[in-house]
């Protein structure tokens, strides 16, 4: 069964990435998408900016995905890594949206 993913990144990091890292990893099934047996990409968009502790925005984000069929939100390495609010972001997304995250996306 296919599973629809979505990809969040950190919209900082953005200016200077275009996904270089994440869409091969997905398109190759390598890194964390490896799991899945086949995999379909819903949208690839960014956190919305830093919300400073507050994670409404990324909500914001993570819901739109899921309206638009994705199953699984997968936050990109630069929000993994980089982020001080990662453990908030995480736990907001899977309960306010409802959806399965996973931690990184290559």
């Amino acid at each position: 069964m296919t599973k629809k993913i979505g990809i969040i990144r950190c919209n900082v990091q953005s200016e200077n990435c275009a996904g270089f890292h994440c869409l091969p990893s997905f398109f190759n099934k390598t890194g964390p998408f490896q799991q899945y047996e086949t995999i379909e990409l819903v949208g690839f968009d960014t956190c919305g900016g830093c919300g400073q502790g507050k994670s409404a925005k990324i909500i914001a984000k993570a819901q739109k995905l899921k309206d638009n069929g994705a199953e699984i939100i997968h936050l990109g390495n630069c929000i993994v890594h980089n982020c001080p609010f990662l453990e908030l972001y995480s736990k907001d997304i899977s309960e306010k949206v409802n959806i399965k995250v996973v931690r990184g996306a290559h």
